[in-house]
């Protein structure tokens, strides 16, 4: 089962009145840039290295599987995206790995989604890469989308089982007026930006029954803040709370909106910022996106670590 974030999502920061930071290898250079990268800094600016966050996958009550992210601040460093190989690289690479299993009609269904995504110090995306393979009892298929952008356009290949299916082109706005970001780190852009309601423009992917990318359209979305300071509850792991221990945050809904046909589903994530425990309030560091909701599967935070 493969994760529904099929949505590239291009955020529209209107207005800004933020400090400029140049840091070390993540530095940034224009206002428009700078809610983004002064919460990046944050997280993944430090000297401490690759954060990686650990989730149970749960279809209602059951968990099926687990997802991982991982984000670092690189310099000058060898990177593989995709098929390609970035040399002397700087900025910021996020990678994601889901795995999931369950008994669909009588059948073992067996997914791994792995993502790469590679960003400059701007906090501006290059390139993507996502390879799904699902496994159907005897069945394998591998399906995969690499991505590569301008600052005009974001031009994309789709390929099942090694052969190339579809390509195409889709325009965007400017970053300096209107930030962009690839859908497969998503739940990291909505940890940087929980403190206020967002709009976006989308390049949607639409796909045909047989699930195979069909077209690309540019498309809009709504983001609210739906609830702050709320407690966050039944997290797992390392962040079990108790009746003396709660952690505290920020919930967002976030939903396409289509002329045509009509309404997606939303998603919700909710965001940590701060643990109360015997009735001593400490913000975090840096906010951790703790439980994402997507129609019946949740990703619930079970522990976070820095190598």
């Amino acid at each position: 089962m493969p994760m529904k974030k099929k949505i590239l999502l291009i955020f529209v920061i209107a207005a800004l009145a933020a400090t400029v930071v140049t840091a070390a290898a993540c530095g940034n250079g224009t206002p428009a840039q700078s809610v983004l990268f002064n919460s990046a800094f944050e997280v993944w600016g430090k000297d401490d290295g690759k954060e990686t966050l650990t989730y149970d996958v749960l279809r209602g009550e059951d968990v099926i599987g687990t997802f991982e992210m991982t984000g670092e601040c690189v310099s000058g460093a060898s990177l593989t995206v995709g098929a390609d190989t970035v040399e002397n690289a700087n900025g910021i690479y996020f990678t994601s790995l889901l795995q999931v299993s369950e008994t669909i009609d009588g059948k073992t269904v067996s997914t791994t989604t792995q993502t790469q995504t590679l960003l400059d110090t701007g906090f501006k995306v290059q390139k993507s890469y996502r390879k799904t393979v699902t496994q159907t009892g005897e069945e394998s298929v591998t399906k995969e989308i690499s991505g590569s952008y301008t600052d005009d356009d974001y031009t994309y290949s789709y390929k099942v089982n090694g052969e190339e299916m579809k390509t195409g082109e889709v325009s965007h706005g400017n970053f300096s007026s209107s930030a962009y970001v690839d859908n497969d780190f998503i739940y990291q852009v909505a940890r940087l930006v929980a403190g206020s309601g967002l709009a976006f423009d989308v390049p949607y992917y639409n796909y045909d029954e047989n699930g195979d990318l069909s077209t690309v359209t540019m498309e809009n979305v709504s983001a609210a803040v739906t609830a702050t300071n709320a407690a966050i509850k039944d997290l797992r792991g390392d962040f079990t709370g108790s009746d003396t221990k709660i952690y505290y945050g920020t919930q967002l809904s976030i939903s396409l909106t289509r002329d045509f046909p009509g309404s997606g589903t939303s998603f919700s994530c909710h965001v940590i910022s701060s643990v109360t425990e015997n009735e001593k309030n400490t913000a975090l560091l840096y906010a951790l996106p703790a439980k994402i909701t997507e129609d019946d599967i949740t990703y619930v935070l079970t522990k976070e670590t820095r190598d």
